[in-house]
Formats: structure tokens, sequence, C-alpha cells
């Protein structure tokens, strides 16, 4: 009798670890079917890395006809603001639109001494051209551009490093 006891259970046990086995396997198969069956969705472009590291900047110019000031928005390299952002725009609105409908307000021959941020004021030294200009438009194309950054609330122009009778306060976003 023992004889048969000792029989069943090895049948018994081999049973158990025969099906343990292709429960495994299936399970095993159905993963890997499952890793191999999967949509890989790909980009219809791939993005550059220039593409990557741009972003917009808005710049304000005056419109030919109505001479208002309008926004120009441009895509520059993110590097080119690490260092100084707000001398960047400063020479951007210097050297001009690139719209054929747009004008630079900002007298030709002016230049940028220095650039600063001071607490949520930049103040903008610029060559004694730029008093060369007339109405308001120079100065808020400045003042709009740079206070498009957030942490600039006003903008302060001084010429040659000096205040003048005409820029004594600081401006802010007409």
């Amino acid at each position: 009798m023992s004889k048969k006891i000792i029989f069943r259970t090895i049948l018994i046990i081999i049973i158990v670890l025969a099906l343990a086995l292709l429960i495994f396997f299936n399970v095993s198969t159905e993963v890997v079917e499952n890793v191999e069956n999967e949509t890989v969705i790909e980009p219809e472009q791939e993005i550059s890395e220039e593409q990557m590291r741009q972003t917009s900047v808005i710049l304000y110019f005056e419109d030919k006809e109505s001479f208002e000031l309008v926004k120009e928005e441009r895509k520059v390299d993110v590097k080119n603001l690490l260092d100084n952002p707000y001398m960047y725009i400063v020479n951007l609105l210097i050297n001009g639109t690139e719209s054929q409908n747009l004008q630079n307000p900002i007298p030709e021959g002016t230049k940028v001494n220095k650039v600063e941020l001071k607490g949520d004021c930049v103040f903008v030294d610029l060559s004694k051209e730029f008093l060369n200009s007339s109405g308001m438009n120079p100065i808020y194309a400045i003042v709009n551009s740079l206070t498009e950054l957030k942490e600039v609330n006003s903008v302060k122009i001084l010429i040659d490093g000096e205040e003048t009778e005409n820029l004594k306060e600081p401006y802010v976003r007409k």
C-alpha cells in the first residue's frame, strides 16, 4: 500500500509541475507577444536641435501707414538670451524690422552703450543719436519690447550714461 501512495504522490507532483510550467510559458509568450505587437508612434518630422533651442521674442516697430507701434514676433536662439537678454532685445530693435510694412522708429546711428536690470527696471544707456527721434514711438518701442519679459515692469533711458531733461522718469508699458 505504501508503494501506491508514493506512486500517487509522485504522479500528483509531476502533474502540478507540468501545469505550473505550462502556465509559466503561456504567460511568458503572451508578454513577449504584447511587447512585439505594441504600436510605435513616430513624429512625421524630427525636431532638429536648432528648433528645440528656438524661442519667440516680441519686438515693437512702427507701422509705415498708421505710425502706430505694432508687434513683430521674432524666433531667436535661446542661447542668445542667456547672458543679457535685455541688451540682445535692444540690439534687435536697433537692427530693425524684418517686415516690409513696418519701420524702425529708433533713429539710425543709435548705439547701445549698456543695458542692465536693476530690480524690475531695465536701464538702457543709448548714444546721443537717440535724441534725434521725435514723438514717443522710439521710447515705447524699447519699453514695450522689454516689458514683454515677465521680470521687467519699467524702463529708464539714459543718454551716454546721463539723465536728460526729456527722459527723467522710468517708463512703463503704454
